[in-house]
């Protein structure tokens, strides 16, 4: 295993051409928009990021391998780059400004070394496990909200999945919980471990979505687990996530636990 400063320093270098990319192609109408088969959009420069991000690898780590959305290389390594190129591509082909690059360093499925991205804003979040977490080299620290009374949680965008699991909403509400539906799982992640959000709901099962915030959020102090409330691997298919300040986890857990929670994946893509 490489030393995690040069580990940490190839993560950055990605993060910042693929910032490039998503700043020259988010000003064009045109942005190569195709249809996958799951019938959600990538663009092309979803594409490009993944492919960059492919050939540095194998330029600079040649027995990693990398695990991307749209494209993956040599997985059966034990030690992987998971990167989502573009979270929040449909907002980004709409011209929301929240999309973000999103790479992690994993071993042995569990993320080590992080880098996210925000390009529009110049948002930079890192960390190294063990090391903490960092924006734009400032310490991170997720809230100290311990109740779900009160507590600020975010969830899915799409107004359809949020209305197939409106009993689950209903609790959380009568909980006296703030909801919100803002786009992108790693914008809401980036904001727990700000401290803006005490928690967030991530009902999908890609690894790609949450490997980097799972380590920044836990390096803030947070917590981060499969939607059953237990410790997963991110080199692999997961089972959505559960993200929080830690101190609201397990209500949020039960909550799903009561709801149900293979109904909740079963309405996820």
């Amino acid at each position: 295993m490489s030393d995690t400063k040069t580990l940490l320093s190839f993560a950055v270098e990605m993060a910042e051409e693929a910032g490039k990319i998503m700043r020259h192609y988010f000003t064009l109408s045109d942005k190569g928009v195709e249809i996958k088969a799951d019938h959600s959009p990538v663009s092309i420069a979803d594409r490009k990021i993944n492919r960059l991000l492919i050939e540095r690898v194998q330029q600079v780590f040649s027995g990693h391998g990398v695990r991307g959305e749209e494209e993956s290389y040599n997985q059966s390594s034990n030690e992987l780059w998971v990167c989502d190129p573009i979270d929040g591509t449909v907002g980004f082909i709409w011209g929301v400004p929240t999309a973000m690059f999103s790479l992690a360093y994993v071993v042995d499925g569990q993320p080590q070394v992080a880098a996210i991205y925000e390009p529009q804003l110049n948002k930079l979040y890192t960390a190294v496990k063990g090391d903490g977490a960092f924006l734009n080299g400032e310490k991170l620290c997720v809230s100290q909200h311990t109740s779900l009374y009160r507590a600020n949680v975010g969830m899915t965008s799409s107004v359809g999945r949020l209305l197939e699991r409106e009993a689950f909403c209903k609790a959380l509400l009568a909980a006296g919980t703030r909801l919100s539906t803002m786009p992108g799982n790693v914008l809401n992640g980036s904001l727990v471990a700000r401290g803006h959000l005490d928690g967030y709901i991530f009902p999908g099962r890609g690894a790609h979505d949450i490997a980097a915030e799972k380590l920044i959020i836990e390096e803030a102090g947070g917590k981060v687990t499969s939607l059953d409330g237990v410790e997963q691997r991110y080199d692999g298919e997961i089972r959505g996530a559960v993200v929080s300040n830690g101190y609201i986890h397990q209500a949020l857990v039960e909550q799903l636990r009561q709801f149900g929670v293979e109904n909740y994946l079963g309405h996820s893509k």
